[in-house]
């Protein structure tokens, strides 16, 4: 048949009537316009195939369709693809048996063939005077041209309506993982969200443990903590090459299994990016299993990589929070310890002396009845004992905070603590400052508590060293400032040590470290049995 030139005005009004049908999903409108069409010709039976912009067919037919008629539906369907239309739409018309045929036209929307309608007519039905056939043509055409349009106009509005919808989910992810601070607890809300966003079944994530090179993967369904290397399984790969992966077989994919999910897990197809924090690779996020048993696509890795974006910066929200947490209960604790020390030692020291000083105050004054004579014998050994309490007071006091910190600088200061220094306990032990004529000022707070990382250092080496000497070494070096304390004591393991810091509750050589690490420095600590130890701080001076 003739092709039939089509109206813009008349293609826009059976749009509007098309669309005044209500509704809002794309097969109720291509069913409903079947039904109408079938019923405005009349026809016995028809069918309709539509090929949305992203490939999605939808296939519809309405009353009984013969098994010739369905031969050749499936034949023109069989090579029907969304494609662009140079010419003017045609009506295809093919015999069939008991005297009926098969229309065939063109779905189209703007120039673009997008489907195909079947209707199967009365061949008597076609026998009309030539004006009659034409406008039939054109009402068809017109009315299968408004459907094309009026899918693909609705089908563009329901991807931006999902993109939307998208965006929104993720900005109220966003809101609420940056809001979680507790780290398990966020972990569970970025599998819960990603899974959800992606429509999918499961989801894990693999944070990276630079240290031993290994992921850490936490499973809440079997209540475990599982590390895989770096160089295994898929999640090993996207951390080492820093790129998304799509595997929508995983079976045959050499990479799988991993072996730390759950066996009886059936996992087919998997979508997994990874999730940075200041441009730091920090793990991976891997959703499994789309609940429409559909694969992964582009638009699945871009969503979950949003996501991961925001997951990257609560992870290191959540994990600075806790190491402040951590610092918090340190810091008590050393406070705590400080205070426990200082009762001690003032328990030890001056306590006791002024406890002497009240009883040889006592002693004299029985001493001016019974025997004046030895007073002043007494008087003198009383004047010694309170000249010692002072000193140790003093000594106390200095130590604690020491005056000419702030106003002269640190090596004025350990100058003088030097000098004051010894073993309350009465030991032989002799400490030494070598140190050139001057240093660099640094900030008070830096100075103070580089002052007090020496004193524990010090401290360390007189109860644990049993060595004869300690000594300070202070010096400049690449732009660092380098204190040691050094001592050839009889050292002791490192890595025995390092291991029971927890089952000990020790808090010197942890406490030293923290502190260096709250001031940007650096504290390398070395030893060997019976070969001494090295306390070493490098503290950057720009």
């Amino acid at each position: 048949m003739s092709p039939v030139t089509l109206e813009q005005s008349e293609l826009a009004t059976l749009s509007q009537l098309l669309a005044a049908g209500g509704y809002h999903d794309v097969p109720g409108l291509l069913r409903s316009s079947l039904e109408r069409l079938v019923t405005l010709w009349p026809a016995q039976a028809g069918a309709l195939l539509y090929i949305a912009p992203d490939g999605a067919a939808v296939r519809l037919e309405n009353g009984l369709l013969s098994a010739e008629a369905n031969t050749l539906i499936d034949q023109a369907r069989s090579g029907f693809v969304r494609r662009d239309e140079s010419g003017e739409p045609t009506i295809g018309s093919y015999s069939l048996e008991n005297g009926l045929s098969l229309i065939e036209l063109p779905l189209q929307s703007a120039s673009q063939g997008v489907g195909l309608l079947h209707l199967v007519v009365a061949e008597g039905g076609t026998e009309k005077t030539a004006p009659t056939i034409r406008l039939d043509e054109e009402m068809l055409l017109l009315l299968v041209r408004a459907i094309g349009g009026e899918a693909d106009k609705m089908v563009r509005v329901q991807y931006v309506e999902a993109e939307l919808r998208e965006l929104r989910t993720l900005l109220e992810a966003g809101q609420s993982l940056v809001g979680n601070l507790d780290l398990p607890s966020l972990l569970n809300e970025i599998r819960q969200r990603a899974a959800d966003t992606l429509a999918a079944e499961h989801c894990v994530i693999y944070l990276l443990d630079r240290e031993r090179n290994e992921l850490v993967v936490e499973l809440p369904s079997q209540g475990r903590t599982s590390r895989v290397p770096t160089d295994r399984g898929i999640a090993g790969w996207v951390v080492t090459h820093g790129l998304a992966q799509i595997v929508n077989a995983v079976e045959q994919d050499p990479r799988w299994p991993e072996s730390v999910l759950d066996a009886n897990l059936r996992i087919i197809s998997l979508v997994i990016v990874p999730i940075r924090a200041r441009e730091r690779l920090i793990g991976v996020v891997q959703v499994m299993n789309r609940r429409d048993g559909r694969g992964f696509d582009e638009r699945d890795v871009m969503l979950l990589a949003l996501l991961a974006a925001q997951a990257g910066v609560a992870i290191e929200n959540a994990r600075r929070y806790r190491l402040l947490q951590y610092e918090r209960d340190l810091l008590l604790t050393q406070e705590e310890h400080v205070r426990n020390a200082i009762a001690r030692d003032l328990h030890d020291g001056p306590t006791q002396r002024l406890t002497a000083v009240k009883m040889n105050i006592e002693f004299i004054k029985k001493l001016l009845v019974a025997m004046p004579e030895r007073v002043p014998a007494e008087l003198n050994t009383l004047e010694d004992l309170v000249s010692r309490t002072i000193t140790d007071l003093r000594t106390f006091l200095f130590e604690q905070r020491p005056l000419g910190l702030e106003t002269q600088g640190l090596l004025p200061t350990l100058q003088q603590y030097v000098e004051r220094w010894h073993d309350p306990t009465g030991q032989a032990i002799r400490l030494r400052l070598e140190a050139p004529a001057s240093i660099p000022r640094l900030a008070p707070d830096v100075e103070a508590t580089t002052f007090v990382i020496i004193q524990e250092a010090v401290n360390n080496a007189r109860k644990h060293a049993q060595t004869p000497e300690i000594i300070i070494y202070m010096y400049v070096e690449e732009g660092f400032l380098i204190t040691s304390v050094r001592d050839r004591g009889k050292g002791f393991d490192m890595n025995k040590v390092e291991a029971s810091y927890t089952d000990r509750g020790s808090l010197g050589m942890l406490s030293m470290r923290e502190r260096a690490r709250m001031m940007n420095a650096e504290l390398r600590i070395r030893s060997e049995l019976g070969a001494g130890t090295i306390v070493e701080l490098r503290i950057p001076l720009a």
